[in-house]
């Protein structure tokens, strides 16, 4: 305040001393002026306080004595001492200013790179590795004030770099649900008999991705979900792949025992689809399409296991049908009704016998065959309870059962 009041009243006095052609240090004067206005820009209040003290003091002696003693060589004399001691505070504060804004503009910059700014906000986090860049240029050429600015803009970029990629902190936990999602699949398989060690890897990179998430560590977070991705990846296709191929060999052995049993004559259909399952089932694992492997395999099972059943089902109605025909010869035996050796039928006193045929071609089911027997559809379950030894569900019966159908007595 003191300075400003003493160069208002130096402005002032100037007309006044030109006028009494008394000569006045304007020059000198002014020049000191602006060597201090130069420190305080460089915050010379901080980094070099005695030097702007002295530098403030002597420019007011300088107003003084002309104010005062109309001494103007002495004033200029102050005014020369007021500037070597404003230069002197600028050049020291100019590097310190400089040297404290790069390290701002540094910090924020590592606090952006913390939370992976180069990927989640690479717009700002580039610019603001191009202002520090540029700042420690002008630096090294002893352009501190420009240094200084550039360093700023730096911070500011480093700065929404950081808030941006916080923002955008998402991205990791998306690809941690990734990872995690992964191990889910393995996990439903044993997975330890293939690929132990990958699998452990990648879940506990994952938790330690999950770690760094909640601490806003978001690099380090992603470099451990990449880990825990590549693990994740290889346990994956190690386990599929070993048990695509042991289910095609457990597939293969159920169709080899479906071929040599009785049911190959009497489900010629479903033993040709559990071949083609199980070639659809080695096509898929050459594609790496391991769980369509697995998928056709297991079909491929199921029909070579319902030939096998089909086949004893066909052995148990053949045994039936001979002890008819035993049982009808012998009757008519009895009654003088010929030779006694009978012939083939499909009914005996208290049944009938039915062979169930494709359900894709004559769409069989319990109550079309009492509607065909007892021209009542709903009067099926008779026949399920007749048949409750082969019969389980009542919606679900199969091509080539033979089964009794209850003569119902009037």
């Amino acid at each position: 305040m003191k300075l400003r009041t003493t160069l208002a009243i130096l402005s002032i006095l100037s007309f006044v001393f030109i006028a009494c052609e008394t000569k006045i240090p304007i020059n000198e004067l002014t020049k000191a002026k602006d060597a201090i206005a130069q420190a305080e820009s460089v915050d010379a209040e901080k980094y070099s306080p005695e030097e702007l003290k002295i530098a403030r003091d002597e420019l007011a002696k300088a107003h003084d004595l002309i104010i005062k003693d109309e001494k103007p060589e002495d004033s200029v004399k102050n005014a020369e001492i007021s500037y070597n001691k404003a230069m002197e505070a600028f050049n020291r504060s100019a590097v310190l200013y400089a040297a404290d804004a790069l390290k701002k503009a540094d910090d924020a910059i590592a606090a952006a790179d913390a939370v992976y700014a180069e990927k989640l906000s690479a717009d700002n986090y580039t610019q603001a590795r191009d202002f520090y860049n540029s700042a420690n240029e002008k630096f090294e050429a002893k352009e501190y004030v420009l240094s200084h600015s550039l360093a700023e803009e730096a911070y500011r970029r480093a700065v929404k770099a950081r808030e941006e990629s916080v923002d955008n902190k998402y991205q990791l936990q998306a690809k941690i649900d990734e990872v995690n999602s992964i191990l889910a699949k393995v996990e439903k398989y044993e997975y330890t008999d293939y690929a132990a060690d990958k699998y452990k890897v990648a879940r506990e990179k994952a938790g330690q991705a999950e770690e760094e998430y909640n601490k806003d560590s978001l690099k380090a977070g992603f470099e451990f979900v990449e880990i825990a991705k590549i693990n994740a990846d290889e346990a994956y296709k190690l386990t599929m792949e070993g048990v695509a191929a042991e289910k095609i060999k457990e597939a293969e052995k159920s169709v080899s025992e479906a071929e040599g049993s009785n049911g190959a004559s009497v489900a010629e259909e479903d033993l040709a689809a559990a071949k083609e399952a199980v070639d659809n089932a080695k096509k898929m694992k050459e594609n790496g399409n391991y769980e369509e492997s697995i998928t056709y395999s297991n079909e491929a099972i199921r029909l070579s296991n319902s030939v096998i059943e089909e086949g004893k089902n066909a052995e148990i109605a053949a045994r039936v049908r001979s002890q008819a025909e035993k049982d009808a010869a012998e009757k008519a035996a009895k009654e003088g009704k010929g030779s006694g050796k009978g012939k083939y039928v499909s009914e005996d006193e208290n049944y009938w016998y039915y062979k169930v045929r494709t359900w894709e071609k004559s769409e069989e089911c319990l109550s079309k065959i009492a509607e065909k027997y007892y021209k009542n559809a709903k009067r099926w379950k008779p026949i399920q309870k007749a048949n409750a030894g082969l019969i389980k569900d009542p919606d679900l019966i199969r091509p080539g059962w033979i089964i009794k159908i209850p003569k119902i007595k009037k």
